[in-house]
């Protein structure tokens, strides 16, 4: 029948010469042909023919020795050229302005946004803070250039204005939410943002975001930082987070239950610097009489902890 005729027949032929390795020539010939179902043997066809030559070799450098000294090995990450210009609050105020008027979805809108994240870098807290009174409003749409520059900037005086907006409730749940998130990217935490954000683990309202973005940093901190354990804000850190475990992590109702939970996987988080707490896991982990879920959370917290913290009779056994 026709249905079963080929509807499209084509060919490809192609002829290369190859001396000492390297290809001198190539011809192809390439063809389509398609035939017509009402009359058997006529049909369109088409054919193509191409040539490729090598016409000559050249031996060129990439670059010249003489400019090597400008080539330096880097990440892929975003960089930009340091300037040692002032920045001032009125400058990134207009820039935010600037921002607000700007066509959202646009190259210059990116190049804004960009340009105010390292300016914010250039400000003091005092800086930030009369900065943030001047320029907090909404843009349309209810956008917060600020807002959403500020988890990018990654300074100490970033993180302790955020830290300030956090605790008194200046900014949207959701806005808080990225704030904390954003705390586990920053490259180089300082014991200074420790020790500003400590605090927040011993408000009522502390979700396990905050939690987990607090002890992310301090994973971040130790590290970079050999002894950690022995830096005051760390401590603090930690000190409040066995707070929560009352030793043996004893569990009174299912509201206390789920703020060990999170405590637990807040210590897991911190990694090297809840070697200390190592005994009251062990023990959490040990007890029959605790939860289930407490137990395994205490065994899991473990994971980041040194082997050398692990000693044998540290170490739970579950039954």
């Amino acid at each position: 029948s026709q249905s079963g005729q080929q509807m499209l027949s084509s060919q490809l032929e192609c002829v290369q010469s190859i001396k000492d390795g390297v290809l001198e020539e190539a011809k192809c010939t390439e063809s389509h042909r398609v035939p017509l179902l009402a009359q058997q043997g006529r049909g369109a066809q088409t054919q193509t023919q191409s040539a490729l030559r090598l016409l000559q070799v050249e031996t060129q450098t990439l670059y010249n020795k003489r400019d090597s000294e400008d080539l330096y090995v880097t990440n892929i990450f975003y960089e930009r050229e340091v300037t040692k210009r002032e920045v001032t609050e009125a400058e990134v105020t207009e820039l935010v302005w600037k921002l607000c008027l700007a066509h959202s979805a646009s190259y210059e809108t990116a190049d804004l946004f960009m340009t105010l994240v390292f300016e914010l870098q250039h400000l003091s807290f005092e800086a930030l803070r009369t900065l943030w009174q001047r320029s907090s409003f909404k843009c349309r749409d209810n956008w917060q250039p600020l807002i959403d520059a500020l988890p990018s900037c990654a300074t100490e005086a970033c993180v302790v204005l955020m830290k300030d907006l956090i605790a008194s409730g200046e900014v949207e749940e959701d806005k808080v939410e990225y704030f904390f998130w954003s705390f586990a990217f920053i490259p180089n935490p300082t014991s200074g943002m420790i020790e500003s954000l400590a605090p927040l683990l011993k408000s009522p309202r502390a979700s396990q975001s905050c939690f987990l973005g607090v002890t992310a940093l301090v994973h971040r901190f130790c590290s970079a930082h050999s002894s950690c354990d022995v830096v005051p804000a760390v401590q603090s850190v930690m000190r409040t987070l066995g707070e929560f475990l009352g030793g043996n992590c004893t569990v009174q109702d299912s509201e206390h239950l789920s703020k060990v939970q999170r405590a637990l996987r807040a210590i897991g988080n911190a990694g090297l610097a809840a070697a200390a707490l190592a005994p009251a896991l062990s023990s959490c982990a040990a007890l029959r009489s605790r939860p289930l879920e407490i137990r395994l959370a205490a065994v899991r917290a473990f994971r980041r902890i040194p082997c050398s913290a692990r000693v044998s009779h540290l170490l739970p056994r579950l039954a």
